[in-house]
């Protein structure tokens, strides 16, 4: 496995752009069910396009995001699991969708697993069995996994995004589910990243957006990096305004311009450390 491949000084300033039935909305927003495959696979091509000479590596999914990277001068992550989740009584269940072989067939350098948690429901030793099956599978094949946790259910039963964050990543743990790259959401405060950091030990951890606007993004980023993060895989707080922009010419221009300072900005944050 190398890791490398993904790092820029010692660091990972990635793009994710494997979102998939989300995706159709921010190209058709008005009438998403109406977009096809070749519109798909375009806009993926050009939003990587615009970061392609900054980023360390990009995180894509087959059916778009792969036939859109046609240059693939950057390595590349590619999804275990299907899109989306299954949902059972407000419990989701992630599910996998491709196997580490294919995902390295495809030419990828790296896995990526996400993994739905909520750490108080009942279906949790399910998911820390995907997450050692993806991870088996991933390390079978000589490629590195990118573990992102994604909670849900903390609102409704008063808990913090931290403790959540937190609960997850040490019930993982607990279970040995140690993957190569930590992929998680930013827990609210500085402490609590500093929290991480001492949890996952020598392992990496780099932040991903979950929808936040660019700003905020930012500063959170600059908290994870202060308390040991060591990058980002940024998403839509890079992209997603594309549906304000309507003639080409003003998407390329939002693309080249916006999008690619953006990247320029976390990846100052990130390198300067």
């Amino acid at each position: 496995m190398n890791l490398s491949i993904f790092q820029n000084q010692g660091k990972y300033l990635m793009l994710a752009l494997d979102h998939r039935g989300s995706f159709k909305k921010y190209v058709k927003p008005e009438d998403p069910d109406s977009v096809t495959n070749e519109e798909l696979i375009k806009i993926k091509g050009q939003i990587i396009s615009a970061v392609e000479d900054q980023c360390s590596g990009v995180l894509i999914d087959v059916d778009w995001g792969l036939p859109g990277y046609k240059s693939k001068t950057k390595p590349y992550l590619l999804p275990l699991e299907k899109s989306g989740y299954t949902d059972a009584a407000g419990e989701r269940a992630t599910e996998l969708g491709y196997s580490a072989k294919q995902l390295k067939d495809w030419g990828a350098g790296g896995a990526k697993l996400l993994l739905y948690f909520n750490p108080e429901a009942s279906n949790c030793e399910k998911q820390v069995k995907v997450a050692k099956q993806a991870l088996e599978d991933a390390h079978q094949n000589d490629l590195p996994l990118f573990l992102e946790i994604v909670t849900y259910g903390n609102e409704e039963l008063g808990k913090t995004r931290a403790e959540w964050v937190l609960h997850s990543v040490q019930m993982l743990l607990e279970h040995s589910v140690v993957p190569d790259v930590w992929k998680l959401e930013y827990p609210g405060d500085l402490e609590s990243c500093k929290k991480i950091t001492e949890l996952v030990g020598a392992t990496p951890w780099i932040l991903l957006t979950r929808g936040e606007k660019f700003a905020g993004f930012a500063e959170q980023l600059r908290d994870a990096v202060k308390a040991g993060a060591v990058g980002f895989l940024a998403g839509r707080a890079l992209w997603q305004e594309i549906p304000d922009y309507k003639t080409e010419a003003d998407k390329q221009n939002f693309l080249h311009t916006e999008v690619a300072n953006r990247f320029k900005i976390i990846s100052e944050i990130v390198l300067s450390k």
